[in-house]
């Protein structure tokens, strides 16, 4: 898993993105995460806090894990921050 923003919109750098997968939030600074997760179906969100607005840029994507199966999920925070992020899965 990969969260970040553009670097000029340095802004960002003063809030921590919320993971979710499968409705469980896991709260964590913007950068590179491993997450140890069996075979199975997935939903991955990500979003920020801003103000008035607990879910800003959220973004979702869902896909498949097989066994041995390994995926990259990235978001890339947006410009404008009340639209979605872009997601994208390799």
């Amino acid at each position: 898993m990969n969260a970040g923003f553009f670097p000029l919109a340095y802004v960002y750098a003063i809030v921590t993105p919320t993971i979710t997968i499968n409705g469980r939030p896991d709260r964590r600074p913007w950068g590179t995460y491993v997450y140890d997760v069996p075979v199975g179906e997935y939903e991955v969100a990500v979003s920020y806090p801003w103000v008035f607005a607990p879910e800003c840029g959220k973004n979702q994507v869902r896909f498949s894990l097989g066994e041995g199966e390994i995926r990259t999920v990235t978001y890339q925070a947006g410009m404008i921050r009340f639209l979605p992020g872009k997601i994208t899965l390799s």
